[in-house]
């Protein structure tokens, strides 16, 4: 689900800590009786953005789709409409990170920036 634009820092980030998204808005509509031109209705995004959305092919999101998404189905949560899991291995990584965590900083979290500043200065991104 990475947009063809991303730059290699995210890239390698979102390959570096392995995830899963489950986008919930097909359940969403298909328990409340709703169809995508009926969501298209009531938010104004394009049927193509919300069937995207709905079949986990959009590759990227705005927090105004999002919003106007929980808008007109009454949600509050985002959770009750996206869920982002991380492997067990990477939860335990970041739990011991938020552990050494300094001034926002853990030691790896020094050694990113430093590796992206460098990045970005050598003009390597995409």
């Amino acid at each position: 689900m990475i947009h063809q634009k991303t730059n290699s820092i995210v890239i390698d980030s979102l390959n570096k800590f392995p995830h899963k998204i489950h986008i919930k808005l097909g359940d969403i509509l298909k328990e409340r009786g709703l169809t995508q031109g009926d969501l298209h209705r009531l938010t104004g995004l394009r049927v193509a953005t919300i069937n995207e959305l709905v079949n986990f092919k959009k590759k990227s999101l705005t927090v105004a789709h999002l919003v106007s998404i929980m808008i007109a189905l009454r949600i509050t949560d985002l959770r009750d409409l996206i869920e982002i899991e991380f492997d067990d291995e990477v939860k335990a990584y970041f739990q011991q990170e938020n552990q050494r965590m300094k001034n926002g900083f853990t030691p790896d979290l020094n050694k990113t920036v430093d590796r992206n500043v460098k990045q970005m200065s050598e003009g390597t991104r995409n």
